[in-house]
């Protein structure tokens, strides 16, 4: 086998699912009842997977040099269904010290679309509604540590899902980037050629959806530049809307995106910085630091989720997207930073039984359906597509050799409750429908 013959068989998979065409969530009165509207779903991306950067180091391990958190047999399960057993790649010569497994050594680009065109038709024909890429531009920090290829295969791809598949790239705020008034203005010079195309997720009768992660490292960053490069946050937020509007786009939506698992508290410094909204990266509320499987089941999780959004994410005086984690199972990297010996204890939940992560996606769903004015963008987010080591991946497996016949279970799950669900008995009741 060559590699073109492996660009041949990988599989989309053309699920039987209707999807459901999402309407402006400023009127929710009209929608609501109508068959086939409900709130947007955007997925978190983290794109370590592309064969360049630290594909083959950090994640599958195939180049030896960083954590290798997928080498070891137990998590090969997890790998993305693109990738393949090493021993069963014989079209390429392995470095005699290569792992066990592989994807796109040495690189191609050609195989990388090819992979990624496979994706957004899962993700697509399961009901997803746009991709949350993450990571810096490249003009300020290590080629963006080759995140953007995806996001570039993205726009780049031909296959017509790609023309209905959204996406936004979020505003890296990462503490190793230093910003200054300077680099701000080069990461929106990047961000914008993007931010124009029309595949671009909006919100809100077509405001451009703009996520700033790390919000408060941004102000902090640009509170302490010297001179002409410090920024004030408030600031720092009228310059996005204003490069955005100049384009003649309309006023963004933005949304302050903490890392830090407390987010609702940065609600207040984010609106006097003139944020529209705040939302959380993972939202991986309801787990605890715990031995393997001893800690809450997925389903006392969920209701921990919910009531999370009941009790603090509620009545901060600024709307939210509400966080609905897919999984929160990181045991391929429960490892000491300084030994890499493994650990005893790691933070999660358990795995989801068969209908739990349905059971998720629909209560977030109800949730922001019944609370239009603190969720007035109808966004839910979910961590993630493909952390596959944090152990929050919906993007298929690679599955059992030699078929390597891809595992879609959890997102067909999603798909299952994207396509079931309705809004809620009392918001159609509200509305006399």
């Amino acid at each position: 086998m060559n590699s073109r013959d492996f660009l041949k068989i990988l599989v989309c998979a053309m699920t039987a699912v209707a999807l459901p065409t999402v309407a402006s969530a400023q009127d929710v009165e009209n929608i609501a009842g109508e068959k086939g509207h409900r709130p947007l779903l955007g997925v978190q991306r983290w794109d370590m997977y592309s064969g360049k950067g630290a594909t083959q180091k950090q994640e599958l391990g195939y180049l030896p040099g960083k954590q290798d958190f997928l080498k070891d047999p137990e998590w090969h399960e997890r790998a993305p269904f693109f990738c393949r057993l090493t021993e069963d790649v014989d079209w390429v010569a392995h470095p005699a010290e290569a792992g066990p497994l592989w994807f796109n050594y040495p690189f191609s680009q050609e195989l990388l679309q090819e992979a990624m065109d496979q994706e957004i038709c899962y993700a697509y024909n399961a009901g997803i509604d746009f991709f949350i890429y993450n990571g810096p531009a490249r003009t300020l920090f290590s080629n963006a540590w080759e995140l953007k290829n995806n996001l570039d295969c993205h726009v780049a791809s031909t296959i017509p899902e790609a023309t209905n598949m959204n996406f936004v790239w979020a505003l890296y705020g990462h503490r190793a980037i230093h910003y200054t008034r300077t680099k701000v203005v080069a990461m929106m010079d990047e961000t914008m050629e993007y931010l124009v195309m029309d595949d671009w997720q909006t919100v809100m009768n077509d405001r451009p959806l703009v996520i700033v992660l790390w919000p408060e490292q941004f102000r902090s960053d640009l509170e302490t530049a010297r001179g002409t490069e410090q920024m004030v946050g408030r600031k720092f937020v009228d310059y996005i809307r204003t490069r955005v509007k100049d384009a003649g786009l309309k006023n963004p939506y933005l949304v302050g995106a903490a890392v830090p698992a407390r987010t609702y508290e940065q609600a207040g410094s984010l609106k006097e910085d003139g944020y529209d909204a705040f939302m959380y990266y993972a939202g991986g509320y309801g787990g605890k630091v715990a031995e393997r499987d001893e800690a809450p089941t997925y389903a006392e999780a969920t209701q921990d989720l919910i009531n999370t959004y009941e009790s603090e994410f509620l009545n901060r005086g600024l709307p939210f997207i509400p966080p609905c984690t897919s999984m929160q199972y990181p045991w391929p990297r429960a490892l000491d930073h300084e030994t890499g010996v493994p650990l005893d204890r790691w933070y999660h939940y358990q795995w989801p039984e068969k209908g739990d992560l349905g059971v998720r996606v629909k209560a977030a769903l109800d949730f922001v359906a019944t609370h239009p004015e603190a969720c007035e963008a109808q966004v839910v987010t979910m961590y993630s597509w493909n952390e596959h080591s944090e152990g929050g991946g919906l993007c298929p497996t690679m599955g059992q050799p030699p078929e390597y016949q891809p595992v879609t279970h959890w997102l067909d799950e999603v798909a299952e409750a994207l396509a079931a669900w309705q809004y809620p008995t009392e918001v159609l009741e509200s509305y006399g429908r």
